[in-house]
């Protein structure tokens, strides 16, 4: 049975224009399906391996939810749903969801820490950095122009089901937001080799943590704008460590009782 919309997945899934353009991306598998699901993520089309739809009760629970919600349910075999996705050995499942829609307002004025991202570049690093954000009780994250696409495959994996709760705003300028944060009493603290060391950092309140480009840091005009630059020492010889690394390291510091 053909799926409807293949080609326009396969362009989802290969092509950045096209997701931006349709303002969909594409999931696979077991895991993100699921993910997708419990966090009532805009799941537009749910494509199934109807051998193993037959077989496996998880699958059957989310052919099950998705008519419940009135989500597009297609079923076809196990060619189709490799020559369509980009898993060797697919899971039997694979999904077309919306562009996630954040409230901008309420993710700078809430609680937790935030992260902004100077020209973030590496997608397996920015969908560490949603898991560990999540996980530590981030409010936000803010990637500035020239970051790696959001919706990008490799990102959605990487991030395990964060990307669907955690607010991530695009295409940010820099410069104006941490002006923002400012006025909004939001003190900014950038990652430096030479800053103060990160357990040294006084107070909590509310608080942004700027990462710069794995290769050339943040940017000196950023560096300007921000309250304090911190570092996280390391051993003798070595000068970087992964940003995703990092913002664990700063997110769960933070978390610390003061």
């Amino acid at each position: 049975m053909p799926v409807k919309n293949a080609r326009k997945i396969l362009a989802l899934i290969r092509n950045r224009k096209a997701r931006e353009r349709e303002r969909q991306f594409v999931i696979e598998g077991i895991r993100l399906v699921e993910e997708a699901l419990l966090s009532d993520a805009p799941v537009e089309q749910l494509i199934f391996d109807r051998e193993m739809l037959d077989a496996d009760s998880r699958l059957q629970q989310f052919h099950r939810e998705a008519l419940r919600r009135e989500i597009t349910v297609q079923q076809t075999d196990r060619r189709a749903i490799r020559n369509m996705g980009e898993h060797q050995n697919p899971e039997g499942v694979l999904g077309v969801v919306r562009f996630l829609a954040q409230n901008r307002e309420r993710a700078l004025d809430a609680c937790g820490p935030l992260l902004l991202f100077d020209r973030l570049r590496d997608p397996n690093n920015l969908g560490l950095v949603l898991r560990t954000a999540e996980a530590a009780g981030a409010a936000a994250i803010f990637l500035s122009h020239g970051s790696v696409e959001l919706y990008n495959s490799k990102v959605v994996r990487a991030s395990r089901g964060s990307i669907f709760r955690l607010p991530v705003f695009r295409n940010e300028d820099l410069h104006a937001l941490i002006e923002d944060l400012r006025q909004r009493g939001v003190r900014i603290l950038s990652t430096e080799l030479q800053g103060k060391p990160f357990f040294e950092m006084e107070g909590k309140g509310r608080t942004a943590f700027l990462f710069g480009n794995e290769t050339y840091g943040v940017d000196a005009d950023l560096r300007r704008q921000v309250h304090q630059a911190i570092s996280i020492p390391m051993a003798e010889g070595v000068n970087s460590l992964n940003v995703a690394v990092a913002a664990g390291i700063l997110l769960f510091k933070h978390l610390e009782p003061a």
